[in-house]
């Protein structure tokens, strides 16, 4: 059945693969971002392997400062992808959490807002750099009532992995490579 655009025997057969079979459940993303010039860096998708079987993918996202802050506005701020991947992500979930449940989506709009100390991004002692607060805004239209909708909602926080990511913290390492030595 296709629900919200969704063919769910498709996603619960998935569902049921991922977790009968576990090693069927990785998923690992890799993303490269180059240098262009001034703060504009351009960040391509590069390799997408479920359960080590690869995906093509070739998508390209600029990123950049406004000029108020020193750049071109060539591309979203880096905290501007942030929140576009944390609310494209949780619309994601929603829907599909929908599709599942039969609810029957006529609209749907997550905004996303964040705000940060700047002073922390020019490394004042004790401010931190990232995003202090987080909210999210839902404008939905759907064949279900408030606790239904506040529903989906709470089970596609639950269940997005940038929101677990964003909300629980990551750890983070680097390694640095230099092929040409300066």
């Amino acid at each position: 059945m296709i629900c919200n655009g969704i063919d769910t025997h498709r996603l619960a057969a998935f569902g049921e693969l991922v977790v009968t079979h576990p090693d069927a459940a990785t998923m690992t993303a890799t993303v490269e971002t180059r240098w262009a010039a001034s703060y504009r860096a351009d960040a391509s998708t590069s390799a997408f392997r479920i359960a080590g079987e690869p995906i093509p993918r070739a998508t390209t996202l600029p990123a950049d400062l406004p000029q108020a802050l020193g750049g071109d506005d060539g591309g979203a701020t880096p905290g501007e992808l942030l929140l576009a991947a944390l609310s494209a992500c949780v619309t994601q979930a929603f829907v599909e959490g929908a599709a599942m449940a039969g609810v029957h989506l006529d609209h749907l709009v997550i905004s996303a807002d964040g705000q940060l100390d700047l002073r922390g991004v020019v490394g004042v002692e004790g401010v931190r750099p990232g995003f202090s607060r987080i909210h999210l805004d839902v404008e939905v239209a759907a064949s279900a009532d408030a606790a239904q909708v506040d529903g989906l909602l709470a089970a596609a926080l639950r269940r997005s992995p940038v929101a677990d990511t964003v909300g629980a913290g990551v750890a983070i390492d680097a390694s640095v490579r230099q092929p040409h030595p300066a």
